[in-house]
């Protein structure tokens, strides 16, 4: 979901540009920097926070103008049709080809990143203008139909990505943490041990404590962003590591069924 939210703040940033006349050229002078980088930035790159800041300045915007006019795209936001969430919930691989077209990929990238042969491709770009998922330009590129990445919704399409993205989540810290209890292993450059962490904290709360909690966590999650943004620019990339970091939380009732799955993680006392 962090790659949906970021390609709609772009989606933004473009738009402002547009409305204030700013040309790539211009912009590219002003964030002392190439042509082909403002695609990229623009474009599939990742928006670190410094880059985000940059934009809103050129664009006279400040983090909490950004914040309303995204909430305002939302509301006016595409939506997929009824037969077009079917056809992407039962086949996802057309819908992982369309995410890469609005990260801003071409399909000849996506072949190149993806090992697709000129068959696989075609099927995927004929399959997906048969549904009006995306459409051709005059200069023959391939763009998805709608401006913006539509909402996923609570609808089948939605259902499907987020089992899956929780899924995919779960199965990852599965192998991860789990060899990382197991081995207790060590970074082979310095020798370290590294530190794999992982827990379960069950307390009964208030409301308005519980939304305090969240508060703190978002600042402290902003906080670890700016350094991270930080580090990846002035660190040597040797020095870095990728830290993945997947955090839950929800409130429910004291007597919520659900509850008993994590008094059963060894099992179940039963009658035998």
């Amino acid at each position: 979901m962090k790659e949906f939210k970021s390609q709609k703040i772009k989606s933004v940033i473009k738009e402002l540009l547009k409305k204030k006349k700013i040309t790539y050229d211009e912009l590219a002078e002003q964030m002392e920097c190439s042509v082909p980088t403002i695609k990229r930035i623009l474009g599939p790159e990742e928006l670190t926070l410094n880059r985000l800041l940059q934009l809103c300045e050129i664009v006279e915007i400040d983090l909490a103008d950004l914040e309303e006019l995204l909430k305002e795209t939302e509301i006016k936001e595409e939506r997929f049709t009824p037969a077009q969430e079917e056809f992407l919930a039962k086949n996802q691989s057309f819908f992982a080809y369309l995410m890469k077209l609005f990260s801003g990929e071409t399909p000849k990238q996506i072949a190149e990143s993806c090992h697709l042969t000129q068959r696989s491709t075609d099927k995927y770009l004929i399959g997906l203008e048969k549904q009006g998922l995306i459409r051709v330009t005059g200069k023959q590129r391939v763009k998805p139909a709608f401006k913006n990445i539509p909402a996923l919704g609570s609808g089948l399409l939605g259902k499907v990505y987020y089992q899956n993205f929780i899924r995919n989540t779960t199965q990852f810290f599965i192998d991860t943490i789990t060899e990382g209890y197991r081995k207790k292993f060590r970074d082979e450059k310095t020798g370290e041990q590294m530190s794999t962490k992982f827990g379960v904290h069950v307390s009964k709360i208030t409301r308005a404590s519980y939304q305090m909690w969240i508060e703190e966590q978002e600042r402290v999650r902003k906080n670890f962003e700016k350094l991270a943004a930080f580090e990846e620019k002035t660190k040597d990339p040797s020095e870095l590591m990728t830290v993945v970091i997947c955090q839950g939380c929800t409130l429910v009732r004291n007597d919520d069924k659900g509850l008993n799955l994590l008094e059963s993680a060894m099992g179940e006392v039963k009658n035998l």
